[in-house]
């Protein structure tokens, strides 16, 4: 009898658990299995359909609330993902249930956050951006941040020999383009470019780009555009990863990273790798000495370089919302430049050798926090240091001794440090949202190169601000900005925006903005005395700042959506109007020898460019297919107005049942006048460069529950080996480029990527 009481009353009781139980959910994002913040949890109760309660994630992706009647449906949702359902006729056997969302195909439903106080999908977002993912950087077999750039449309990625990968945005130089890594700035430009070869994708969750002036939030050097790349935070309890990448064109690379948890609130990483590529030579040099002639294969035109990486983070989470991250990036590289033979006879050979030592270390230290219902704080601090060493040796080919040389420029240390501190406060009232913020940057430079060897400083601080109004709910949007800065060189004038967002259906979203955008001279500009042999470049501290106006106009609208599936057309047109550009002239023009140069305040540059995207995914086909149309207004005196066009396109197939993806890229750049930039820093329009189009493919499966990932592929699928440019002079200075530019010849890849938990 008692037996009977006793086991009425277990089941009695266990029957009070199930109809109170709670049930804790954790949802992470499919690709990088990362939690998933403000994902909304709805529980509804059935048949009737009526919602009994509703929660949302925190940082760590977690919720939890109970299930009081049964059945009932769990609803999961979040702007950018697939939504997710599930019946529950009684209780469930498990309490604890991870929830996988996938991310949506469309771009347009990416969540952005560069220049914004608060991530924003890029559909409401009020400027233009492009988002390149993870799986699109795999998929291009990109190791470094100028390979997963070159595909893209208004963007011109060049080579130096020696001072590493260019950059032209929207037909702008490098110099005017901010490059930000998790939105702090990358410093140590050579020629006005940050070299994007040292920048590697190992630790990249993906990168951002605008195009236009972003003055107003990020101040200088943002005047034609910012590119901010977003380095992986990781969530996991305990795990790590393996890269391995080869190329047929002798590129061995290796890389891994170990991440921690502890606590639940702190996170640690630790990663590391080394890059190595044996250099390229396009062409034999032929040499003559003592009427023989000898073809010299020391020379080459990529050069061989190596490169260390390593990087580390920390990042700590509160249920309060306080975050604080900690991470630093380091890239040590050593470019080799074998030059051909100054001595040759039959019982000596001598050759003069140059090393480039490059060391870069960006240290950050960032934190948020919530402040009432809606406000929002955050805190981005940085310190870089970008060292660099040229040493150049006198080879005896013979013994294999060396001495250093004594010449002019032959040797050279160059220091540049920067600090920068960035904080703001967002907050909303009602329709008015609003941020408010400063910004200081503090520039340190040291070279042999800069004028009496002194130590020569930028300070630049800046209080900036942004806010917008609903004019009209959910519809139209309008948002200004302004910046003020002093500036210890120069007195920068007040910088303005302004931002329309226009939604009058859900599926179509019209965009149009003005901005001012402002540049100051560079250390270099202003204080470079550059002398050698080949080179007399002085720089100038009465140059004045570039000023500039760019105007934008957008439209999206989605054709077709439904589950992953979807169509869009994106139109976008660009004007840019810049004046006092700044570039190097010559002194003497007369003197078609002269190697003297000096910087000046020189071009006026404005052109209009028209954009059309049309991408999709339909049936596991995921394409992109974009055409531009950049015209550049004629400057009297310089060059005649011109324009020219550029197709690129990505398709990327799933084989269904196979998981297998395959992708194709391909960029085609039409025929144009030719531009050509030396490493003095001098641009001309001259000559035609002929019309090119490079070609990648690639094929990729994961294995062992998708930890597993082969990537192969081809790039330069078409073997272009150079772009034609005809009737342009070479140029007086060593270093110039010459009447041709080369690519790297067909190669084939194959990456390894493996996930450990």
């Amino acid at each position: 009898m008692y037996r009977s009481i006793l086991q009425v009353a277990i089941l009695v009781l266990l029957s009070v658990c199930a109809q109170a139980q709670t049930l804790r959910f954790t949802v992470l994002e499919k690709e990088s299995r990362q939690p998933v913040e403000l994902v909304y949890v709805n529980v509804y109760e059935l048949p009737n359909n009526a919602i009994q309660n509703t929660v949302q994630t925190d940082v760590m992706g977690l919720a939890e609330l109970p299930l009081n009647k049964y059945p009932c449906k769990i609803e999961i949702v979040s702007q950018g993902y697939e939504r997710y359902e599930k019946e529950f006729i009684s209780a469930p056997l498990n309490t604890s249930i991870t929830i996988v969302l996938g991310k949506k195909y469309s771009l347009l439903d990416e969540v952005v956050v560069t220049g914004v106080s608060e991530p924003v999908r890029m559909k409401d977002a009020l400027s233009s951006y492009k988002v390149i993912t993870r799986a699109m950087i795999d998929a291009q077999g990109a190791v470094t941040l100028n390979e997963a750039l070159k595909n893209q449309l208004n963007m011109t990625v060049g080579n130096d020999g020696i001072l590493g990968s260019t950059l032209r945005m929207q037909n702008m130089g490098g110099e005017k383009i901010k490059v930000l890594i998790d939105g702090m700035p990358v410093n140590g430009r050579e020629n006005g470019n940050i070299n994007l070869a040292q920048i590697n994708m190992n630790n990249v969750e993906r990168i951002e780009v605008i195009q236009g002036p972003m003055s107003v939030v990020y101040g200088t050097d943002a005047l034609g555009g910012v590119i901010n790349v977003i380095t992986k935070k990781e969530h996991k309890k305990i795990g790590g990863r393996i890269n391995t990448y080869y190329e047929s064109v002798g590129r061995y690379n290796v890389d891994g990273a170990f991440t921690y948890k502890l606590k639940e609130k702190h996170q640690f990483t630790l990663g590391g790798g080394r890059n190595f590529f044996q250099g390229y030579q396009s062409l034999d040099t032929p040499m003559t000495a003592n009427g023989q002639t000898a073809r010299i294969e020391r020379s080459y035109y990529f050069k061989p370089n190596e490169q260390y990486i390593a990087n580390l983070a920390y990042g700590y989470s509160a249920k309060s919302g306080f975050k604080l991250n900690v991470a630093s990036d380091f890239l040590k590289e050593k470019v080799i430049n074998k030059g051909g033979m100054h001595v040759f006879n039959a019982f000596e050979a001598e050759a003069f050798d140059e090393y480039y030592y490059t060391t870069r270390s960006i240290n950050r230290l960032s934190a948020e926090g919530k402040v009432g219902k809606t406000g929002k704080w955050q805190s981005q601090n940085s310190y870089a240091v970008y060292y660099r060493i040229k040493t150049k040796w006198n080879t005896d080919l013979v013994t294999m001794n060396r001495e250093l040389t004594e010449g002019k420029g032959d040797q050279d240390t160059s220091l540049f440090q920067t600090y920068t501190f960035r904080g703001n406060y967002s907050n909303k009232w009602g329709r008015l949202s609003y941020t408010a913020g400063y910004d200081v940057n503090l520039d340190f430079a040291r070279s042999l190169k800069i004028q009496h060897g002194d130590l020569k400083m930028i300070q630049d601080y800046a209080l900036f601000g942004n806010a917008s109004y609903g004019l009209i709910k959910d519809k139209l949007t309008l948002q200004g900005g302004l910046r003020a800065a002093y500036n210890t060189t120069y007195r920068p004038p007040v910088i303005p925006s302004v931002n329309l967002l226009y939604t009058p259906i859900s599926r179509l979203q019209l965009r149009a903005s003005y901005s001012k955008g402002y540049r100051a001279p560079g250390l270099k500009e202003m204080y470079l005395s550059f002398i050698d042999n080949n080179h007399e470049i002085l720089g100038n501290i009465n140059l004045r700042p570039e000023e500039s106006n760019h105007g934008q106009l957008s439209a999206s609208y989605q054709f077709y959506e439904k589950g992953s599936d979807y169509l869009q057309l994106v139109a976008t047109g660009f004007y840019n109007d810049v004046k006092n550009g700044i570039v190097l002239v010559p002194t003497r023009p007369w003197d078609s020898t002269s190697i003297e140069y000096a910087y000046k305040n020189f071009s006026h540059q404005s052109n209009a460019i028209g954009n059309l995207q049309l991408d999709g995914r339909l049936y596991g086909l995921h394409f992109v297919l974009g055409y531009a149309y950049n015209y550049t207004f004629e400057e009297k005196g310089n060059y005649k107005a011109f324009g020219a066009i550029e197709l690129n396109g990505s398709l990327q197939y799933a084989v269904p049942k196979t998981g297998i993806n395959l992708n194709l890229f391909y960029k085609y750049t039409g025929s144009q006048p030719a531009l050509i930039t030396n490493i003095e820093g001098t641009v001309t329009y001259t000559g035609n460069q002929k019309a090119f189009g490079i070609c990648d493919a690639s094929i990729e499966k994961k294995f062992v529950n998708n930890k597993l990932q082969i990537i192969a592929g081809i790039k330069n699928v078409m073997d272009v080996r150079n772009r034609r440019v005809t009737g342009i002079p070479m140029s007086n200075g060593a270093h110039g480029n010459g009447s041709t530019g080369f690519f790297i010849p067909r190669s084939f890849f194959t990456s390894l990527h493996l996930i450990i938990d």
